[in-house]
């Protein structure tokens, strides 16, 4: 995010216009380049334009409500608390105060721009106004460090280099990427390397956990490089024979565009804003099966034909982000905004005026036979404006479109999840929009399925006007954690006596309604 502002800064400044950047921390590299944000509120006037850049807790929404000027929201999206979970219990506590702090700036946001379609769902799920996509801009230049002679001739051995970049954190999956590797050397090409540069805490959870995991699964020739120069880095890519991202959750991705440019095929799991990044080209797999990602890593091997329409197709994706195209199109998203001198009142979109009910069930389509889609089918047709919340299905795009679809007379908003739906049965992913959503409506709630990763994020701020359903099936540390956010208001879902299910539900649902508009 830092070289992005820098980035957008040094364009705002080519095009004349006056830019500083306000910090509260930030690296000696750039210690010229920035101001610290309390300064801001002495230097800002009211024809001024804030840029917020929003992707982690940062406990300035005070000072950003309080400052003179417009604001703007750039938004590079929150990673979900439950990637970290176990891992890291404050990063995860910040990823929820961060999703907090999204919904607080609404009101006070003038526009917002994302880098994805991924992202700017969640921004109208969210109620902001003038929500638009906004191309990545990338210095390219800043790629063509000369390879460091020393690592490259480290790595230059004859064995298959397979290549991740990024930090080692939960939610980059780096476990699931010493799995697929695993599988790879071991079915495929014994003769290789996995390598991995970026940041890893070797004595935090979840290194010590990837360390545990590298001897357990017996891999050979594995580095954990950490931090490395620009120098480092072009001799990392300069030897690859793949790139591997297993990560779980992407506002961008920009390793994946690096790989590109640098020649190497990219082997990526289609999760959150990973397809449109790729925008066609690498491999995007929607399985994370190891023993399926390693034969995509061994076909690449194996394919000359298939290696290089791959890298021809990533060749023609990059064409599309030339430093020179993109600048046009930032300038044409900022215009607008930077030429008028009159301050839009903020407005929300009115994304929940027309529900009286939000039914809750993600896998309505992915799997519109399970019981609680049986169930939420009863009930949209016995609650006068009712709408249910649910999972896209599989393979479609994010969408910008706040109105619901008419699905068999059934109102149903869709909301793309996190990660790919898989095909066979077994948990359904969660959704940060479809979450979101949830959050900032002021109707009643009857999460169907409480085993759901969404009710599960849903429920600490639901649940006082929330119903719940859960059935023998699911575990009964599930049940618990439901049963003390609803208490009574969990109901048992018994599959051959739905109809019991549902009357049950239309019983209590009238005094959730009444808590729910009484708050």
């Amino acid at each position: 995010m830092g070289n992005q502002v820098r980035y957008l800064q040094g364009l705002l400044r080519s095009w004349g216009f006056a830019s500083e950047i306000y910090a509260e921390d930030w690296d000696d590299a750039c210690k010229d380049q920035v101001r610290h944000v309390r300064e801001y509120a002495k230097h800002a006037r009211p024809d001024s334009v804030l840029l917020v850049h929003h992707s982690f807790q940062s406990r300035l929404v005070p000072l950003i409500v309080r400052a003179p000027g417009r604001k703007v929201l750039v938004y590079h999206n929150v990673t979900p608390a439950r990637l970290f979970e176990g891992f890291e219990r404050k990063v995860a506590a910040a990823c929820d105060a961060a999703r907090d702090e999204l919904l607080e700036l609404r009101p006070h946001i003038e526009r917002a721009f994302a880098y994805s379609r991924f992202s700017a769902e969640e921004l109208m799920a969210a109620g902001y106004a003038s929500v638009s996509t906004l191309p990545f801009a990338i210095d390219w230049s800043a790629f063509d460090a000369e390879p460091d002679p020393a690592l490259l001739a480290e790595l230059s051995d004859g064995f298959a280099n397979v290549l991740f970049v990024g930090r080692a954190v939960p939610s980059k999956k780096v476990d699931d990427v010493l799995r697929v590797f695993t599988a790879y050397q071991r079915l495929y090409q014994p003769r290789s390397r996995l390598v991995v540069a970026g940041y890893l805490h070797r004595d935090g959870a979840y290194g010590a956990y990837l360390h545990g995991l590298k001897e357990v699964l017996g891999a050979e020739r594995v580095l954990f490089l950490g931090r490395v120069s620009a120098e480092q880095l072009s001799a990392c890519f300069a030897t690859a024979s793949a790139y591997l991202s297993m990560s779980r959750h992407e506002g961008f991705g920009v390793p994946l565009l690096e790989a590109m440019y640098r020649n190497v095929p990219v082997v990526a799991y289609g999760a959150a804003a990973v397809p449109e990044t790729l925008g066609g080209a690498g491999l995007a797999t929607l399985s994370d099966d190891p023993a399926e990602v390693a034969e995509l890593l061994a076909v690449l091997d194996r394919s000359p034909g298939l290696r290089a329409q791959v890298l021809e197709a990533q060749r023609a994706r990059l064409q599309v982000l030339s430093q020179a195209r993109v600048a046009e199109q930032v300038r044409e998203a900022f215009d607008a905004m930077l030429t008028s001198s009159v301050t839009e009142a903020p407005s929300s979109v009115a994304v929940h005026a027309s529900a009286t009910v939000e039914l809750v069930c993600p896998g309505y389509t992915v799997r519109p036979d399970d019981a609680a889609s049986r169930v939420a089918r009863h009930l949209a047709e016995r609650l006068p404006g009712a709408r249910v919340l649910a999972l896209r299905p599989r393979g479609a795009e994010a969408s910008l479109e706040v109105a619901p679809e008419q699905v068999e007379g059934v109102s149903v908003r869709f909301f793309t999840p996190d990660q790919p739906v898989g095909r066979g049965p077994g948990a359904l992913p969660g959704s940060s929009s479809l979450e979101t959503a949830v959050r900032v409506s002021s109707e009643a709630v009857i999460l169907l399925g409480v085993d759901s990763l969404s009710a599960q994020a849903l429920m600490p701020h639901v649940g006082a006007r929330a119903l719940g359903t859960y059935t023998a099936e699911h575990p009964s540390t599930v049940v618990e954690l439901a049963r003390r956010h609803l208490g009574d208001r969990l109901v048992m879902m018994e599959p051959s006596r739905l109809e019991e299910t549902v009357m049950t539900l239309l019983e209590g649902f009238n005094s959730v309604r009444g808590d729910a508009r009484a708050r």
